[in-house]
């Protein structure tokens, strides 16, 4: 994707104050440079939402830095984008904070999946803009575009409907292969866990920390979130394809999957354009919601409730949710921020993903709100096909206990899923059976 190198940073508020460092932080990430900002406090112009001040400051930090873009921390309409383009030098871009988002997704997205949802993304965002481009006849004479009695704004909408329609079955197909791949993952014996929670909170981290085969090596200094296992990146959105990675917590045996960052400010198309990629959280047995302690206490607040309401869309917010609050080793006032996290979601688990402080009592939490168990017991034939039978057990419940005499007398406790195959395993190998519930 070609993109502009400098950009200038601008932002309107009505009366609150003006922080642009989640919008810096989103330029950086897209690759910019940010070389200026201009901040206006009024109501919307609602021509090109700033007034004609702001719009004149703008146009002298462009000249002055030779900037090739101007990024809005506010959502602009097709209308105002252009209208305020059309008042900047040459051919200034505007990037409004959803285009930017998307952008960074499109660099970051190297599966099918989160390829098709970042051109469902696009495609949502870029339709009003191509028909309003088209009303301005610059569509006009474009090569599949001309018919009579249509206008090419309505060949243009049409055209674009089409191509959200193919992208939406397509990951209506990769949604049917995910969902048999978590049947099959039940089936295995794995509780599913995702980590969710606002970028940059430390999921991968902390992913790296519960991981039964990595474990946090020489970026272990630096509070970073880490793309998939292996690299350290402190900028936002590095984490767009899943990963998922084997833990063990007690006798659980768990398959924790680190899912794409929230940020606050998105509409809800844009999230559910990512509801795929976002589907580990949603259908997962457990979803651990990380937290930065080293926030603010009303930055964190706003971050957590953004991290929630995501969630409560799509699955029940207390259902298997478990609040963690990570860096605690390198926060401030934790009392007043754990206030804040409790007021929200709950009370939180505090860790360091970075020391491993706390991972013992995340793991009891964790535990606690993972689905309940089956336990079944078998007395087996002493037989080769029994004591493959019993190999198999262990591969796929949480727990086996086994006693050997004139019979093989197993206890295994495991996902209801586990031990219902466990069942029909036993009877083939001539097995006497008994099962209760775990609560």
């Amino acid at each position: 994707m070609s993109r502009e190198d400098t950009a200038i940073v601008a932002k309107r508020v009505d009366d609150s104050p003006a922080d642009t460092g989640e919008i810096r932080a989103l330029a950086r990430s897209a690759g910019y440079t940010v070389a200026g900002e201009v901040v206006q406090r009024r109501d919307p112009h609602p021509g090109h939402e700033f007034g004609a001040g702001a719009i004149a400051e703008m146009r002298r930090e462009v000249r002055a830095a030779d900037a090739d873009a101007v990024v809005v921390d506010n959502d602009l309409d097709a209308n105002r984008a252009f209208a305020l383009a059309d008042r900047l030098p040459g051919d200034t871009g505007v990037r409004d904070r959803k285009r930017l988002v998307i952008d960074i997704f499109g660099e970051r997205a190297e599966t099918r999946r989160a390829q098709l949802e970042v051109r469902l993304a696009e495609l949502e965002y870029e339709l009003p803009r191509a028909e309003e481009r088209a009303k301005r006849g610059e569509d006009v004479g474009r090569q599949g575009f001309k018919s009579a009695g249509e206008s090419p704004a309505s060949q243009v909408r049409a055209a674009y409907k089409r191509e959200i329609k193919q992208v939406e079955d397509a990951l209506a197909e990769v949604e049917t292969a995910d969902a048999t791949r978590r049947a099959d993952r039940h089936a295995a014996g794995f509780d599913l866990v995702a980590l969710a929670g606002y970028t940059n909170a430390g999921k991968s981290t902390l992913l790296r920390r519960l991981a039964d085969d990595h474990a946090v090596g020489e970026n272990d200094r630096r509070h970073a979130d880490l793309a998939g296992v292996a690299e350290s990146h402190d900028g936002l959105f590095t984490t767009l394809n899943t990963t998922t990675r084997r833990a063990t917590v007690g006798d659980h045996r768990l398959l924790v999957t680190d899912t794409v960052g929230f940020v606050s400010g998105l509409p809800h198309w844009l999230v559910d354009s990512f509801e795929s990629t976002l589907a580990s959280a949603y259908r997962a047995d457990a979803v651990l919601l990380v937290a930065d302690a080293t926030d603010p206490a009303e930055r964190l607040r706003e971050k957590v409730a953004t991290s929630r309401d995501v969630l409560a869309d799509n699955r029940d917010a207390d259902d298997g949710v478990v609040p963690v609050l990570n860096k605690v080793d390198a926060a401030d006032r934790l009392d007043e921020k754990r206030r804040v996290v409790r007021e929200i979601v709950g009370d939180p688990v505090c860790v360091s993903a970075l020391d491993g402080d706390g991972l013992e009592r995340l793991g009891d939490r964790l535990a606690a709100v993972l689905p309940e168990r089956e336990t079944a017991r078998f007395s087996l034939p002493q037989s080769d096909d029994a004591m493959s039978f019993v190999s198999w057990l262990y591969d796929h419940a949480n727990a086996v206990e086994v006693a050997h005499g004139e019979t093989v007398e197993v206890e295994v406790s495991g996902r209801p899923e586990v031990v219902a195959l466990a069942r029909g395993r036993a009877s083939d190998v001539g097995a006497d059976t008994a099962a209760r519930r775990d609560s």
